[in-house]
């Protein structure tokens, strides 16, 4: 794992700034990744710390004592054991992959995924407004047509790995991209990919065939 979100969006996260749809995104890869996970809670921790000591929450010492007798009064009780969760699991393209337990909510073992010439696949999760999140799958020694965004692509590679002419990327690696990149992503022979994507506009593709999703100036969702 060697791309991560950067440290202004792992804040924005932390202090509950970001769109539900990113942050969703975000909270994905912190569920993939103890580095970045590390991060939001220091940062947590830091707004909670400033947020108190702006609040006149225990504002005198007969507040602090009647909290505390509280406290002290309740009774004690076994913390319960954790529930084992059954493992997120889609299924496309005769491959059955587990995904991430903050996807749960929006996978359905009845999705129908799209296809594009039966070698990419794409399903909608959730979208608000212009702000689309899909999976993506893409099978092994596929190369999809150059293309670029109007807006923001943020990709997280959940299962396998893919590259492109900036380079190659692992299970857990999230990757943003603006209009400025043009790319080309593919997989190896042996290697499929799953990647979970948002866009804020339609890609537009640069080269070849493709070109005809561009028609009227839409682009395309995947």
């Amino acid at each position: 794992m060697s791309y991560h979100p950067d440290l202004q969006l792992i804040e924005a996260y932390a202090e509950g700034s970001i769109d539900a749809t990113h942050g969703l995104a975000v909270a994905t890869h912190l569920e993939m990744c103890p580095h970045c996970r590390h991060q939001a809670r220091q940062l947590e921790e830091q707004h909670g710390e400033a947020l108190l000591s702006t609040e006149a929450i225990l504002s005198d010492e007969s507040n602090w004592q009647h909290m505390l007798s509280q406290i002290t009064a309740s009774d004690v009780h076994p913390a319960a054991k954790p529930l084992r969760s059954k493992p997120v699991v889609v299924s496309v393209n005769g491959r059955r992959i587990p995904v991430p337990h903050s996807l749960k909510r929006l996978v359905s073992p009845h999705a129908k995924w799209r296809s594009y010439g039966g070698k990419v696949f794409s399903l909608p999760l959730h979208h608000d407004d212009d702000v689309h999140m899909n999976l993506m799958y893409i099978s092994a020694g596929v190369s999809i047509p150059q293309h670029t965004h109007r807006g923001l692509e943020s990709t997280l590679v959940l299962h396998g790995a893919f590259s492109d002419e900036d380079g190659h990327y692992d299970a857990g690696d999230f990757l943003q991209r603006d209009a400025s990149i043009r790319h080309s992503p593919q997989t190896a022979l042996q290697q499929d990919c799953l990647c979970l994507t948002v866009l804020t506009q339609p890609m537009v593709f640069t080269q070849g065939v493709a070109r005809i999703f561009n028609l009227f100036g839409k682009g395309l969702y995947p």
